[in-house]
């Protein structure tokens, strides 16, 4: 007959047994959801360049993101700690799906349980989808959290400028992507952006310096300017957008009848 002494290690062992089991199925709960994750083949820039990605998505990408997010939140329900790593997985998951507001409460979560690098990059994604829901204000007060983990996000820095052009205030929209632009010239969209704010305050000679240098630095792909048109497109940039779609265009033909 098992003494007191036995019965404790009993208890103590059959619980062992079930955390082990129990962190086991959770890490290959996250493992599966990771997995999904490196598997996806939209480029973050085009991702957000709308408010709804779902149009770049094929059946088997959507597919890949729905496997993807059931692994990812079975272990943020299940598990007894919260990983902000899967959460904002989840997250970037849920926005491709076309659930923004999702998306947004999963990344304050995330940011919640990450530190400095993890926790910037989780709070520059929930600015810049508040950016193209048209919440400007809101963006801008989580980009300047994001700064404030790494002054050196260019990209935080580039979003927040848009961010300010938005509320019309287009001298600190300029002052930032100009910023930006320093610390990386090889910015194709801050230089765009930048092009179009000069020459929408009639200064066309610093215009046409910034659109050279943007020009420079853009790859040879549709893809790629049709993206950089949206985002000029969505700050009221038309001229500068234009030319972009038309560059895609006579990249690639079946670019020209696509829906803006």
């Amino acid at each position: 007959q098992l003494q007191r002494t036995g019965w404790a290690f009993l208890v103590v062992a059959v619980t062992w047994v079930g955390v082990n089991a129990h962190s086991g199925f959770i890490r290959w709960q996250e493992h599966r959801g990771s997995q999904a994750f490196q598997q996806l083949q939209i480029p973050d820039e085009l991702a957000l360049a709308q408010p709804d990605p779902t149009r770049w998505l094929t059946p088997a990408g959507k597919e890949n993101i729905a496997a993807g997010a059931k692994h990812l939140r079975t272990a943020a329900k299940f598990g007894l700690l919260q990983n902000g790593e899967g959460l904002a997985k989840l997250a970037w998951f849920q926005f491709l799906d076309g659930n923004a507001e999702n998306a947004l409460t999963l990344l304050e979560a995330a940011a919640a349980h990450q530190r400095t690098d993890g926790k910037a990059v989780s709070l520059y994604y929930k600015g810049a989808i508040l950016n193209r829901l048209g919440r400007h204000e809101q963006a801008q007060a989580s980009l300047d959290r994001a700064l404030t983990e790494r002054d050196d996000l260019i990209l935080a820095r580039q979003e927040k400028g848009e961010a300010l052009w938005q509320l019309g205030r287009k001298d600190e929209a300029i002052a930032l992507w100009s910023e930006a632009l320093q610390r990386n010239p090889r910015l194709v969209l801050a230089a765009n952006q930048l092009a179009g704010a000069k020459r929408s305050l009639g200064r066309f000679g610093e215009a046409i310096g910034h659109e050279q240098q943007a020009d420079r630095f853009a790859p040879a792909d549709p893809l790629y300017h049709w993206m950089i048109a949206l985002r000029l497109q969505n700050v009221g940039m038309p001229e500068m957008a234009n030319k972009h779609f038309t560059r895609a265009a006579q990249l690639d033909p079946r670019y020209a009848n696509m829906p803006r």
